[in-house]
């Protein structure tokens, strides 16, 4: 029998590469067939990835890939503010260790768009690098919020790199605002941590709503 897990992971991975649509269906036979499991297990899988928030349930339609609104969009990005907001600040009072991570993340998040910008890789290591941050605040409980969110933003940030490689976008463009977030915070320098996170999320949102909105 395939565990629900081993087909989640594999769904999940198919999602993070776009090699499924926004809104695509997805039909619980033709993933029983495909995996040689039972359909009690590919629902269970479904729901994983419902619960992730990278698929959705519509009554009699079944489950589908999610699509994202724009009030999705504010939603989710409104959290983000919060959370990394809160990680930027304390950076004054963070100790070495956490600094340390977020230039490690940083490194991580460079060799990924070195490796393939429009990549399922690239937006992992992009989010492992905004966890970083927000770790920052020494809050597991953050910590875990933004975990319950992880895959949704993994899912919206490969939207956006989509976006950004097809306008023509290189490594150090992907990089710089990274790389101003990541100078502040080595400083301690809340204010400007603070503002160049809060920035970065503005100019994202801005974007993904674009796409979301069909501006594409």
């Amino acid at each position: 029998m395939v565990a629900p897990s081993l087909i989640a992971d594999h769904l999940r991975d198919e999602i993070f590469d776009l090699r499924l649509d926004q809104g695509e269906p997805m039909r619980e036979i033709a993933i029983a067939e495909r995996f040689g499991a039972s359909r009690r297990s590919v629902r269970e899988a479904l729901l994983m990835l419902a619960n992730e928030g990278v698929v959705t349930h519509e009554k009699h339609r079944g489950a589908r890939v999610r699509s994202f609104t724009t009030d999705d969009v504010t939603d989710l990005y409104r959290a983000r503010a919060v959370l990394e907001g809160t990680g930027a600040r304390a950076c004054a009072t963070a100790p070495d260790s956490a600094l340390d991570a977020v230039i490690v993340a940083l490194a991580d998040l460079r060799r990924a768009a070195a490796e393939g910008q429009n990549s399922a890789r690239h937006a992992r290591a992009d989010v492992h690098f905004h966890a970083s941050v927000i770790a920052l605040a020494q809050s597991p409980r953050l910590d875990r919020f933004f975990a319950s969110i992880r895959s949704e933003m993994t899912f919206a940030i490969r939207l956006l790199q989509r976006r950004e490689v097809f306008a023509g976008w290189g490594e150090e463009d992907a990089l710089r605002e990274h790389v101003v977030i990541a100078d502040a915070i080595v400083q301690r320098d809340a204010d400007a941590a603070e503002e160049a996170v809060l920035e970065h999320i503005r100019v994202n949102q801005r974007v993904l709503s674009g796409i979301t909105a069909g501006d594409d």
